[in-house]
């Protein structure tokens, strides 16, 4: 009965989440929306970069890439053509593909183009 006569005599406080804010709430508050605004300008940035600098240039560096292997590979045959069908020998040098242990999966590495490179039991 006490606590029901103290809330009638004291003033009515409004005591929730709309009540003014204080001053020092009014700070954080306002540093609060200026965060959200400089990481909506950063998101919104970084997806610019992204689709007008990143996709088109990795485009740009596929084409490019595919353009020298196509004429890598018009003058290996180019090669071959010359030489009756077959790559021509090349020369084979101690220092080149020396091993002194095999790898796990035999002699050559993991990207191993018999087409293209020596295989190692030559290099010896």
């Amino acid at each position: 009965m006490l606590r029901q006569v103290a809330r009638s005599v004291r003033p009515a406080i409004r005591g929730f989440a709309s009540a003014a804010p204080s001053a020092g709430e009014n700070e954080f508050i306002a540093k609060r929306q200026a965060v959200r605004a400089h990481a909506a300008e950063t998101t919104d940035l970084w997806r610019k970069i992204s689709f007008y600098v990143c996709i088109p240039g990795a485009l740009v560096g596929a084409a490019w890439t595919y353009k020298l292997e196509a004429a890598h590979h018009e003058h290996i045959e180019h090669l071959k053509h010359e030489n009756g069908g077959e790559l021509p020998e090349r020369p084979v040098y101690s220092y080149m593909n020396f091993r002194v242990k095999p790898f796990p999966w035999g002699m050559q590495t993991l990207f191993f183009n018999p087409e293209v490179n020596i295989p190692a039991g030559d290099a010896e």
